[in-house]
């Protein structure tokens, strides 16, 4: 073997090398990328300040008039809203808050964020309260999620 084709095999090498690093290093930060992005939780409600804060009649008036453009207003904003507990729902998974008045065909669902769970535990039906949360839009009902307790 000649002089020059073991210079040219090392150069290939030390090629693959540095190919072989790159492909390793943009590995391990894509998966460090995927794992935080996997485990990242959202912001605390309770820490947000709302951006609007309104009573939950209103809130549901507003969304029956015009859904569209309350959507397009609300949607993925930190509301505050005001109103008289119409029932509590408790299971295994999620906790939630009816705020409205007993005749009206629909009112503000609230679920509760689960830190924030035992917040429920001294509230009963009637009771008024502000509820602060993440609108999502309306379905029957106009729905925040994410929610904690400001007032009692």
């Amino acid at each position: 073997m000649s002089q020059r084709s073991i210079k040219l095999k090392r150069r290939n090498m030390k090629r693959w090398k540095i190919i072989l690093s790159a492909f390793l290093v943009i590995g391990i930060a894509t998966a460090t990328y995927a794992w935080l992005e996997f485990n990242r939780t959202h912001a605390d409600t309770a820490e947000i300040k709302a951006r609007f804060s309104k009573d939950a009649i209103e809130f549901v008036k507003e969304f029956e008039e015009n859904e569209e453009s309350a959507g397009k207003k609300y949607t993925d904003q930190v509301i505050a809203v005001k109103g008289s507990i119409i029932k509590i729902e408790r299971d295994d998974s999620t906790q939630r808050i009816l705020l409205g008045e007993r005749s009206a065909l629909g009112g503000v669902l609230c679920e509760v964020d689960k830190r924030y769970k035992h917040q429920l535990d001294k509230l009963q039906p009637g009771q008024p309260v502000v509820v602060k949360g993440v609108c999502t839009g309306m379905l029957m009902d106009v729905i925040l999620t994410r929610c904690v307790l400001v007032e009692r």
